[in-house]
């Protein structure tokens, strides 16, 4: 709706004026606590992290190394209170002529007020699920990411935006954080050519928006206790360029740990409204979810400081949930090698079943990966 519009502009200037200001206590907020960014009260900090992955396809034989990215960070501590920062990613090299591409995964001011209460603007990552934020490969298990993650959210989501986030301490070791934000939203490429809902395709202009419309994305996050995280998001905002078809998005994730076990895991759903005089069988809801389990073993084994993790996922995806075909599911498995807590060589098998939108199931398809990610 467009009154959201005037509506933010009211809170924007209205709430700083409430919040009341006091020692500056940041927490990691996702973007910050990377390795090699440290510092406060002046000064740059830089660092990133880069991937690369082997491919190999067992049913066809063709197998191919991809440089997927190389993306540093850089984070300017302006003063006590103001921080900017930013990922600039390269992509499969970088070279728009050979398929890479280079751009601003996120860039950020932060206006901290108070831990509780901060402001944030540029080019956001879309707090939509927990993964959306925290999907650097170091940090990932696999070398894949998953399907939910990819088509329904879809990562990396980056928003042209301004909002506020913050972190409450409600216990001895909980916690309650928050974000919400204003952004610009998807646009009409969320319906592809064959009149398919394919919602990454509508990842909106972080220039301009094609609507008077600004779209809204929230999550709320709670920790009982170190090591468990839940949160709960949702994504809303017309994609048309009339400003009159909204798309909106609900997620619920979880990451737990048990000792040496370490389960993680999100389910999404989309609901779309859809201009039946145009698209006559595209989807208005879509339905998708991934669990994976992480067991860790052999500590200091091999080095100090190593640790080999055994890994298993399953991806589920209905992108009509009103029919019974138009689905995908996935199945990894996978081992990996720290030697640091930075560095992973990674391991995977994934076989992938699509069924068509006729309800015919195909041929699983399958794929080998060996890969190494690492910070910097």
């Amino acid at each position: 709706m467009q009154r959201v519009t005037p509506i933010f502009l009211f809170v924007l200037f209205l709430l700083p004026v409430l919040a009341q200001a006091e020692e500056d206590q940041t927490s990691g907020r996702g973007i910050y606590d990377k390795p090699y960014l440290k510092g406060s009260g002046g000064g740059v900090a830089v660092g990133g992290y880069m991937d690369m992955e082997l491919e190999y396809n067992p049913q066809t034989g063709y197998s191919t190394f991809d440089q997927h990215r190389f993306v540093p960070f850089i984070t300017g501590y302006v003063s006590d209170r103001v921080t900017v920062s930013a990922e600039i990613e390269y992509e499969h090299g970088g070279n728009p002529d050979k398929g890479g591409e280079v751009k601003i995964e996120y860039g950020v001011m932060d206006y901290r007020f108070s831990e509780k209460f901060n402001f944030r603007g540029g080019v956001l990552l879309a707090p939509l699920g927990r993964f959306n934020v925290l999907h650097d490969s170091p940090i990932n298990d696999l070398t894949a990411r998953p399907v939910v993650t990819r088509q329904l959210i879809p990562s990396t989501l980056s928003e042209s935006g301004m909002g506020f986030h913050g972190l409450f301490l409600t216990g001895e070791e909980s916690e309650l954080d928050y974000d919400i934000y204003f952004v610009n939203g998807f646009n009409e490429g969320i319906i592809n050519e064959d009149g398919q809902l394919r919602i990454r395709g509508g990842r909106g202009s972080q220039k301009a928006d094609n609507n008077s419309d600004k779209a809204v994305v929230a999550r709320a996050g709670f920790s009982p206790r170190l090591g468990t995280d839940l949160g709960v998001s949702f994504h809303s905002g017309a994609y048309d360029n009339a400003g009159e078809q909204r798309l909106t998005i609900a997620a619920f994730d979880l990451k737990t740990t048990f000792g040496a076990l370490e389960i993680q895991g999100e389910v999404a759903n989309a609901n779309a409204d859809i201009d039946r005089d145009m698209y006559a069988t595209a989807a208005e809801k879509q339905l998708g979810a991934y669990a994976q389990a992480n067991y860790h073993l052999l500590h200091d084994r091999f080095l100090d400081g190593s640790v080999v993790t055994l890994v298993v996922r399953g991806d589920w995806m209905d992108y009509d949930t009103d029919v019974d075909g138009d689905s995908e599911t996935g199945l990894t498995l996978g081992a990996n090698f720290r030697p640091t807590e930075e560095t992973a060589f990674k391991l995977d098998w994934n076989r992938t079943t699509k069924t068509d939108v006729f309800g015919e199931k195909g041929d699983g398809q399958d794929r080998i990966f060996f890969s190494f990610a690492t910070y910097f």
